[in-house]
């Protein structure tokens, strides 16, 4: 009883140390930190979440991964570390692995917006287009005022040949997000021609 409680004290310790660098930017420290929870407590999967973000921000892909599969062992289930580990594996260009991650994110969690638009986006880089537009469909429906699902919506209606349904998402887009409606037609223009 006494080693668990050492070892739940520890843990305690690091993490409070870890956001505590966290709120000064020392992002190399904070890492440190979160290593040393769970050396002291393994199981301990906010640090594991945690530390995969900041992996995953530094570009340390593969050791991002390992944190968020390490979770999932756990939670299988958990909508938002199965998004995590999608998100790097589209950083990694592995489209296959990161849309299946994301279709099991919303599977678990229908309103996961940030799912929705990132499985659009691996099935646009494997050129699923009519399958893509479904899912920035549902990221926009999810949050009408994401001018990046709506950007992608109409990229992909552009792409597709529907000038019609282009032209509706320009007209959403514009009441709320002019430079991105502005970027949308420049886009589609430069692409015709």
């Amino acid at each position: 009883m006494h080693y668990n409680s050492l070892m739940n004290f520890q843990s305690w310790w690091h993490y409070r140390r870890a956001r505590f660098f966290l709120f000064f930017n020392r992002r190399d420290q904070a890492i440190s930190a979160l290593q040393d929870v769970l050396a002291a407590e393994p199981s301990h999967l906010v640090a594991s979440n945690s530390l995969g973000f900041h992996y995953g921000e530094k570009g340390e892909y593969e050791l991002a991964a390992a944190q968020f599969e390490a979770v999932l062992r756990v939670q299988p289930g958990d909508a938002n570390t199965q998004f995590n580990l999608g998100y790097i594996r589209q950083k990694q260009a592995r489209h296959e692995e990161a849309i299946a991650l994301f279709e099991s994110a919303v599977n678990a969690s229908p309103a996961l917006d940030r799912a929705w638009f990132g499985l659009g986006m691996s099935q646009v880089a494997l050129d699923h287009r009519e399958a893509a537009v479904k899912s920035f469909e549902r990221a926009a429906k999810l949050q009408p005022m994401n001018p990046h699902a709506l950007y992608e919506l109409g990229m992909q209606h552009h792409a597709l040949g529907q000038p019609d349904k282009l032209a509706e998402v320009i007209d959403k887009l514009k009441q709320f997000d002019p430079k991105a409606t502005a970027q949308l037609i420049q886009a589609t223009q430069s692409m015709r021609t």
